[in-house]
This record gives C-alpha cells, sequence and structure tokens, in this order.
C-alpha cells in the first residue's frame, strides 16, 4: 500500500509523465530535506500524497467528476504546456498549475495537477495580487473538507474547514495581477459583484449539491458538492448570459440590436485568463436563404504590448481594453446590416478559450475551444419589424437550497 518515490518514474522537463491511473499505489511518502536549523543535518520529512484514482476507489461520484476537468489537466493540459514554455516561467505559473511540485519534487503524482490532495489538504486560503496564497498539509494523513462530524477511518483523518465553503478558497489561485497586471480576477470580480451579500459563493455555482453518498457504502446525505467545477451539468457556460435580439428599420436600413445580460455568473464573463472571448456573431439571410450581411464583435479583456499591440498575459504590460460583462451588468450594441428586407437575421455567442492572437504564439497543433453560449433566429417577413426575441437561460442554482444544504451536516 505505501510506495516509495524511487519505486515511482520521475518527472521529465521535456514531458508530462502519464497521470497515476485507478489501482495505482497511493501513498507516496517522500523524504524531502528541510531546514534542521543551527547548521545541523537535514531532517527528513514525511510527505503524504495520493493519487487521484485511488481516492476513487472509495469516492467514485467525486472521481468521476474531477477526471475530465480543468482541475485535471491544469499540470498537462496542451494549451498550458504550450504557454508556458513560450513564457518560460515555470515556478510562477506551476504555483497553482502543479501545486504538489513544491511539496514532493520529483513524484509522478504531482503531474495530476489540481488533484484531491491539493484542495483537500489546502489551508489558509489567502487571495492576494500574488496568487497562489494557501499552503499544502501534506505532511499529515489528514484530508479537510467543509463537513466537521465525519469520523475518522482506517485510510484518512477527517479535517474540519469552514475555508471549504467559502471563496478565498477558490480566490486563492484564481486571483493573480502580476506587476499590477489583471491576469485572473474572478475572486475580486466576485467580491464586487452581489452574490457575497447573498451567501453565495464561487461553490455556489460551480459545485452545486446534491444527495449522494460521500464514500462507498457511506449514506446518502443532502449537499454532496458536483467536483466537475461547471455545475452538474457542465454547462455554467450556457447559463451564463442572457441574450436579447432586436430588428427595427433605420430610413431603409437593417438595424439589429444584440443586448447581453449577465444575469448568472458571479464574475464578469468571459472569466479567466485575459485570453478568453465571447465573441458575438450577426448574420442576415435573403428570402432564399443566402448570406446578405454579416458582422461580429469579441468581448474581453485585451491585453496589449509596450507597442500597443494585442499580447498574450505573458507578453503584455498593460490593458488595452476591457468589454468583460460584470455580474449583473449588460452589453449592448445595433449592427447596421444592409437594407430592411424580408429574410432571416441569425445571432450566435461564441465562448473561445484563446484569442487568435494567442494562438499564434503557441503550435499549430493546439487547439482552440469554441462553444456555442446562447443562440437566436428572427424572421423579416413584411415591413413591420418583428418581436423582439429574448433567450433567458434557467438559474445556474436555487442559492437558498444551496445555502441550506452548504450549513447541512
Amino acid at each position: 500500500m505505501i510506495a516509495a518515490v524511487a519505486a515511482l518514474a520521475a518527472c521529465e522537463s521535456s514531458s508530462a509523465p502519464p497521470r497515476a491511473k485507478p489501482g495505482d499505489e497511493v501513498i507516496a511518502v517522500a523524504p524531502k530535506p528541510v531546514d534542521a536549523g543551527g547548521g545541523g543535518d537535514a531532517a527528513a520529512r514525511k510527505v503524504f500524497i495520493n493519487s487521484a484514482g485511488r481516492c476513487g476507489e472509495c469516492h467514485e461520484k467525486m472521481f468521476d467528476e474531477w477526471e475530465p476537468s480543468a482541475h485535471a489537466d491544469a499540470a498537462d493540459s496542451p494549451v498550458y504546456l504550450a504557454a508556458l514554455a513560450d513564457a518560460g516561467d515555470d515556478p510562477t505559473c506551476d504555483r497553482c498549475h502543479v501545486p504538489l511540485a513544491r511539496e514532493a519534487p520529483g513524484n509522478t503524482l504531482v503531474r495530476e495537477g489540481v488533484t484531491c490532495d491539493v484542495c483537500h489538504t489546502l489551508r489558509d486560503p489567502t487571495p492576494s495580487a500574488d496568487g497562489a496564497g494557501f499552503r499544502l498539509a501534506v505532511d499529515d494523513m489528514v484530508k479537510y473538507g467543509p463537513r466537521c462530524n465525519l469520523e475518522d477511518h482506517y485510510f484518512h483523518r477527517m479535517g474540519c474547514s469552514r475555508e471549504h465553503r467559502q471563496a478565498e478558497l477558490c480566490g486563492a489561485c484564481h486571483q493573480w495581477e502580476p506587476k499590477g497586471l489583471p491576469v485572473l480576477t474572478e475572486y475580486t470580480d466576485w467580491k464586487a459583484g452581489p452574490y457575497p451579500a447573498q451567501d453565495a459563493p464561487c461553490q455556489a455555482c460551480h459545485m452545486p449539491t446534491s444527495r449522494a453518498a460521500l464514500a462507498q457504502g457511506a449514506p446518502v446525505r443532502p449537499g454532496v458538492p458536483h467536483h466537475g467545477l461547471l455545475g452538474a451539468a457542465g454547462d455554467l457556460r450556457r447559463r451564463a448570459l442572457a441574450l436579447e435580439v432586436r430588428a427595427a428599420d433605420d430610413a431603409g436600413t437593417l438595424a439589429v440590436t444584440v443586448t447581453l445580460r449577465n444575469t448568472n455568473a458571479g464574475h464578469a464573463v468571459p472569466a479567466g485568463l485575459p485570453e478568453r472571448r465571447v465573441v458575438v456573431g450577426v448574420r442576415v439571410r435573403d428570402a432564399a436563404g443566402a448570406e446578405r450581411a454579416s458582422a461580429s464583435r469579441a468581448l474581453g479583456r485585451v491585453l496589449v504590448d509596450a507597442t500597443g499591440a494585442e499580447a498574450p498575459f505573458w507578453r503584455a504590460t498593460r490593458v488595452g481594453a476591457d468589454s468583460r460583462i460584470p455580474p449583473g451588468g449588460t452589453w449592448t450594441e445595433t449592427f447596421a446590416l444592409g437594407p430592411f428586407e424580408p429574410g432571416t437575421i441569425e445571432v450566435e455567442v461564441v465562448h473561445r478559450d484563446l484569442t487568435e492572437a494567442a494562438a499564434r504564439r503557441l503550435p499549430a497543433s493546439v487547439e482552440v475551444v469554441a462553444e456555442v453560449m446562447a443562440q437566436a433566429t428572427l424572421a423579416l417577413k413584411g415591413p413591420t419589424p418583428p418581436r423582439p426575441v429574448v433567450v433567458s437561460p434557467p438559474p445556474v442554482v436555487d442559492r437558498s437550497r444551496a445555502t441550506a444544504h452548504r450549513r447541512a451536516p
């Protein structure tokens, strides 16, 4: 059951080793030199970390939800590795992308990224502009979580952590402004918005609760969080914005007004790295279905370099523009799209995880992922403008119910 670090494959800097799989040996007891003080020999520190697959043998639900998440890919996603190579800044980025590397350097398990033993040993979360404001209590077999009435068992002991119900736990990494440049600001976005007063931290939306067993053989309980981080159905982006489309005859010109409202997100949209965009596309087709006109706008925080050219954050020096939509905020623009004639208006709102400027700096093999957030269609059948179309997403969660569950034993 206990495997020495020497028995695990070393982490190579040239390529990311494979993530540990279910059934791998679970506890790595890694000797780590620490300063013994007084100029004497360094003492050996034991570091206890587990593969996520081993945790999943008891916590199968949580493992299955975490495995396809961005946290699971934090250390080895193609975008991260390519950006890291271009930036050449491993120590800074790895503090949050490979947090266990500081505790057990050379251990294969650290390549699991933001794994079970990161969040469930995380203590003293302190969001700040410097980022990575936390410590990992991996020198003991205590696993921390929000429930304070669970009994210890043979595999690990239970630690009570009020912080696991607080936004600060997430903000410890999701707040980072190196040299004053706003790169990650989800925590301060949330703090400045309406949700703190509603007792709705990040977890209320990103880890919605349901009735489930905490572990194999445990009783079914209320308030068990989902560990996929994008909602129970992975659809938080599609639930973030409400879309409204209006068409008008402006002296013979077709005027299409698009309005986006941030109705559900507790932070600005788009969130995350400045290289993300929400792209609004408007297309007009004639009565035969042929495209007649089109236009698009990209919303996001645009960072620029010293010359004023758009640049990825690791090459940028300042903010050039910021058109993100804050919590409860609205964005509106009117597009002039040719003559007001019979036809069809199509509007699509798409989330892109990389701008073209950032993608150009990365290998061509790095895929730019796009996800449709909202769509709407209006028919122009005569001289009278059609009624507006409103696409309102359902609420992300019943926050009062989620609050009750977070307080449940």
